[in-house]
């Protein structure tokens, strides 16, 4: 029996080549973009937990620390709340919330609009952008709930080790924390247990999210749930192939994170020299080296070397993660496009499955079948 995330592997690697080559700079200037501004590079949830307590340390007398605790409350001095309008904390607040979900929605229309680089093979950005706005808003809302319920079981670990210890001053927070601090062994456990179940769920539901049912949501052009309601059939049938995609999706993100991990080492220390050499002779032209940090001209001269710098760097390292993410994205639709011909997302001219000279039955089908990939459903999105 083949697996289709197996036969995906080399799939991906034609479907890259024919994609990104022959080469065009306009397009790859395209893509480079897209790549630097679009988000999703990988659904999952990082978590790190860390509790200090500050029981016992108080501090030292007649020092006034700015802030003081009382009852283990945190008080703002009398003086910070009468400088502070609490409504103008409130609207930087929401104007901050507000934009940073905003800039959310734009980054996965971006990310959006390259899967419909790859449908179409054709890389376009402003229309397929405007046209992919309304399903990355409903995108945004999915993921930020997943995302909410998959970190939740972690924040409450922290907020009972944290209230357990020192009671942050609301009762119904200090009642719970102290209830669950008292449970049984056993009862944690099983919780602790339970917890973990719910984070893998959640955390295998963005992944899925991103990697199969974006995809979908393109093929179909549908929003998120009706992606989700046409991969689950999918899923329900062909869950052994997903989870063998699960086991070789390690090895490949492994493989591409080492790619960029070199390729990042090796650009920084090309920089790094250049801007070494570059700085050394400045400060012999200012008479030492104690001269780019005491004169104007030395201090303009990093900044300089620090801002040209940062820009190579990114110019030498975005052509990489391009190929790099142009392959992890090829072999996701790939494998999808193996389980679920239905859903194949690659334009004809990238699937090697259609080449008359290929020996690979890899999604392959009739001409119908070409033309309904290649013209696709929501078509509409990219000519508004």
């Amino acid at each position: 029996m083949s697996w289709h995330a197996v036969g995906a592997l080399d799939h991906a690697v034609d479907a890259t080549r024919r994609f990104l080559f022959p080469f065009s700079l306009v397009r790859w200037a395209k893509l480079s973009l897209l790549v630097l501004l679009m988000g999703g590079g990988g659904a999952g949830v990082n978590a790190s937990v860390s509790a200090v307590s500050d029981a016992g340390m108080t501090p030292p007398q007649g020092i006034d620390p700015g802030f003081g605790t009382v009852d283990g409350r945190l008080m703002i001095p009398a003086e910070l709340a009468e400088v502070v309008d609490p409504r103008v904390l409130a609207v930087v607040a929401v104007g901050i919330v507000l934009l940073v979900a905003a800039v959310s929605v734009a980054s996965l229309s971006l990310r959006l609009v390259f899967y419909d680089a790859l449908r179409t093979n054709e890389v376009r950005i402003w229309r397929p952008f405007l046209g992919r706005l309304r399903q990355s808003l409903g995108l945004f809302l999915f993921t930020a709930v997943l995302s909410t319920a998959a970190a939740t079981p972690v924040a409450l670990v922290v907020l009972v080790a944290v209230a357990a210890d020192t009671p942050i001053g609301w009762a119904p927070v200090d009642s719970f924390a102290t209830t669950l601090a008292s449970l049984s062994v056993g009862s944690a456990v099983a919780l602790s247990v339970l917890g973990a179940v719910f984070v893998a769920v959640a955390t295998l539901a963005l992944r899925f999210t991103y990697e199969f049912v974006v995809p979908t949501m393109i093929v179909e052009g549908t929003g998120v749930i009706g992606g989700w309601r046409r991969f689950w059939t999918t899923l329900r049938a062909e869950w052994t192939e997903l989870l063998i995609y699960l086991l070789v999706h390690v090895v490949v993100s492994l493989g591409l994170s080492v790619v960029e991990g070199l390729a990042a080492v090796f650009a920084f220390a090309l920089v790094a020299t250049v801007a070494g050499l570059a700085l050394l002779l400045v400060a012999v032209a200012l008479g030492g080296l104690g001269a780019l940090v005491g004169t104007t001209a030395g201090v303009s001269a990093l900044a300089f070397v620090a801002l040209a710098g940062i820009a190579v760097l990114v110019v030498l390292v975005l052509p990489v993660q391009v190929v790099t993410r142009s392959y992890r994205v090829a072999y996701e639709v790939s494998t999808l496009g193996g389980i679920d011909p239905a859903l194949a997302l690659l334009h004809a001219d990238l699937d090697s499955g259609f080449d008359s000279d290929s020996g690979s039955d890899f999604g392959s089908g009739s001409d119908s079948e070409v033309g309904g990939r290649s013209g696709a459903k929501g078509d509409d999105y990219n000519d508004r």
